[in-house]
């Protein structure tokens, strides 16, 4: 039986009569709070008319609390709110009377039982079960529309970029591989950032983890220039686009709240090769960091500059590519830092399911009780993460140097 699911959305006005609204007014201000309760009311009344399931529990509570920490940050901001002693005095003794009640209500709930009194019943997890199976079952029917771009999506990946990449990492002296990557390293960061690649990749294999190691480093590295691509470009586009930024914002929510090895699962049926569903949930995983960033960064771009430029008759073209991006370029290199950072975890916890590299081995040795095994694979994960964290790291300060 179909379910409206907009009927299940409440009204503003009935949130604020809550006990835990008129709370957060007494906080932020019932006009703020309204106003924050209007964006994501209507985040999810646009998801319910679009089709979509209504959000989880925990994605609507992620959504709620980063709001609510949002607004908390703007009305304290020093640049905007300029407080006495007196105030500061007050703001603290209301913040201390709010942890204090919210303490005392939990020990209340515990104490009465309150727990008790949720209807389980009334859930809707069956009906969400019954048909997310159903939507899994669609995709992986070899004979429907999306089965016929995911399998052809999946083998470009496999066979035009990781496998051409393994090859090239793989097939050569490891010894070699090391002086090609120390070499890059120098290039592109300096000597410090090169050394520290050469001993974190010499110990990779010294410790006799380098074939899987640099099936994971292939993986690590495609993964990162999808997420680069799409996240600078959307990063980009929401920096310039108010309206864009705010069709973003939930979608970054949902993907930064969900675990990681949820990414995976869904990607086990889009995808029939098996060691390309934890790239594309890497990306999925990472690129709303990037996108975050990068937004970030082009936006807090010194509002002079871009008067100069304008002044001087550039396009808005030439305002983004000559001036925004290039300024912006050290949040760009924090967003690519992170971004691989992030695509590394999940990647590794792609071995679980066949993606084979430094994270399957990580799985074998705690299904098969070899501990040890399970110990130097993750020392060679710390290292690989650590050569990789160094040379971005270094990238952004060698940029900002050549910038002063």
């Amino acid at each position: 039986m179909a379910v409206d699911v907009r009927r299940k959305v409440p009204s503003v006005d009935s949130l604020l009569r809550s006990d835990p609204a008129k709370r957060a007014a007494a906080s932020l201000g019932r006009p703020l709070l309204k106003r924050m309760l209007e964006d994501v009311l209507a985040e999810v009344r646009s998801a319910a008319a679009d089709g979509s399931d209504p959000p989880t529990d925990e994605v609507i509570l992620a959504m709620a609390l980063d709001r609510a920490t949002e607004a908390a940050a703007d009305r304290t901001d020093p640049t905007r709110r300029h407080l006495t002693e007196t105030g500061r005095r007050r703001l603290h003794a209301m913040t201390a009377a709010m942890a204090a009640a919210i303490a005392l209500a939990v020990v209340l709930a515990k104490a009465l039982g309150a727990d008790a009194i949720y209807p389980a019943s009334a859930t809707a997890q069956d009906w969400l079960l019954e048909h997310v199976q159903k939507a899994l079952d669609y995709v992986q029917d070899p004979t429907t529309f999306v089965f016929s771009v995911t399998e052809p999506t999946g083998n470009f990946i496999l066979v035009h970029l990781l496998q051409p990449l393994q090859e090239f990492l793989m097939l050569g002296p490891w010894f070699a591989t090391v002086a090609g990557l120390t070499a890059i390293a120098f290039v592109i960061s300096g000597l410090r950032p090169a050394v520290t690649t050469f001993a974190m990749f010499v110990s990779i294999g010294v410790l006799g983890m380098w074939e899987p190691a640099m099936d994971t480093f292939s993986q690590v590295l495609v993964a990162t220039a999808i997420t680069v691509v799409i996240g600078v470009a959307l990063g980009v586009w929401a920096a310039e686009s108010r309206t864009v930024s705010r069709v973003l914002r939930p979608v970054n929510d949902v993907l930064q709240t969900l675990p990681q090895l949820v990414y995976i699962i869904p990607f086990i049926y889009l995808m029939p090769v098996s060691i390309v569903p934890g790239i594309v949930a890497g990306v999925l995983y990472a690129f709303p960091v990037v996108v975050r960033l990068v937004e970030r960064g082009v936006r807090d771009v010194a509002a002079d500059s871009v008067e100069a430029a304008r002044a001087f008759g550039a396009t808005r073209r030439q305002l983004l590519t000559k001036v925004k991006i290039p300024l912006a370029g050290d949040a760009i290199m924090l967003g690519v830092n992170q971004g691989i950072i992030m695509v590394l975890a999940v990647v590794v916890i792609g071995g679980l399911v066949g993606s084979g590299g430094l994270g399957y081995l990580v799985a074998e040795g705690l299904v098969r009780g070899e501990f040890g095994l399970g110990v130097v694979a993750s020392l060679a994960i710390l290292a690989l993460g650590i050569a990789l964290d160094r040379v971005t790291q270094a990238t952004r300060r060698v940029r900002k140097e050549g910038l002063e």
